[in-house]
């Protein structure tokens, strides 16, 4: 059995304390992905790669049934701009009045400029700073978190993009990570000025690299066993500290938008949480792990569908490091 990571004070962010609560400044104001078009069905890795596996293991074990795969001609930046582009028109923000761009990436083109450098070139955002995350799954869920604490300090508009091409750090010949991701990107542009509140946010790390690596140059390596109990241990507990913090009960939560690594992971987080799996965004089945994407991903589907104002809503990452993060949002 995996040990649990742990318990550790993590860096938490919330308005006034315990007896009189004070929301912080941070409204989600736009959202935007993109992803290749070009669908990877569970059948490929039997029929392509010659893999024992099947397409009802992958649906039962994981919870996927088809993601993306880059063209080797495509590029992280291209998909990253595309979604960070539809983030600002969502949010009706010209490049020109965002202040800071934060890109979530394991999977850069360059190893210099940053991702979001290069990002901020494409975009003509000649007013912001720019620089990347290296969290792995985490990375996105931290980007939030470190925007929340810029727009307290004067910031008004930050564009957040998680992007991350896991096709290409992945052994084809390796069952055990290569049925597990896919390629996409998600953006989402954060404001001081909108309606929204930040309840809470946290972010945690434990270091240990010995459950999922990816050294320079070579395929990724993953014990999912290690990474099951890191996960399922991690969620419910980063909930219910975001919760505390924030003085709410967790069934006073509304959605919960989780990095999506496997949905029995996510249906067991929920069974732990005793909340409905129904208040989990999951679209795992459609995109596999996009790592640092899938937040942003899941989140953007989710406001397309439409997310009421006063919504209570949580986002949870969790990732190679180890790392974790989390933050509570009033829509």
């Amino acid at each position: 059995m995996v040990s649990p990571v742990p318990i550790k004070t993590p860096c938490t962010l919330v308005g006034g304390n315990s007896v009189q609560k004070k929301s912080l400044a941070g409204s989600i104001v736009g959202t935007g992905m993109s992803v290749p078009e070009k669908i990877v069905p569970n059948d490929y890795f039997v029929e392509q790669c010659g893999l024992d596996t099947s397409d009802e293991w992958i649906r039962e074990r994981i919870g996927i049934i088809e993601r993306r795969f880059a063209e080797p001609e495509q590029t992280a930046v291209q998909f990253a701009t595309g979604a960070a582009r539809e983030a600002l028109q969502n949010g009706g923000c010209a490049a020109q009045e965002v202040d800071l761009i934060l890109v979530a990436t394991s999977t850069p083109d360059y190893a210099m400029p940053s991702t979001a450098c290069l990002i901020q070139q494409e975009l003509g955002a000649d007013n912001a700073c720019a620089f990347d995350i290296n969290s792995a799954c985490a990375g996105f869920a931290i980007a939030v978190d470190i925007a929340i604490r810029y727009l307290q300090t004067g910031a008004q508009n930050i564009l957040i993009v998680g992007v991350d091409l896991g096709s290409r750090i992945v052994d084809m010949q390796d069952r055990n990570t290569c049925v597990f991701f896919g390629d996409g990107a998600g953006a989402v542009l954060l404001s001081s000025q909108g309606s929204g509140e930040v309840l809470a946010s946290q972010t945690a790390s434990a270091g240990d690299a010995d459950p999922l690596q990816v050294p320079t140059g070579k395929k990724m390596s993953m014990d999912g066993r290690a990474i099951w109990g890191f996960a399922v241990d991690i969620i419910p507990r980063t909930i219910r500290e975001l919760c505390a913090a924030a003085c709410i009960s967790v069934d006073q939560l509304d959605l919960i938008v989780p990095h999506q690594a496997n949905r029995n992971i996510l249906c067991q987080a929920a069974e732990a949480l005793e909340v409905p799996v129904e208040k989990f965004v999951i679209n795992i089945q459609n995109y596999g792990n996009t790592m640092a994407a899938s937040i942003p991903i899941a989140l953007h589907e989710a406001m397309q569908k439409g997310v009421p104002a006063g919504t209570r809503m949580a986002i949870i990452g969790f990732g190679a490091g180890l790392t974790w993060g989390g933050t509570l949002f009033q829509v």
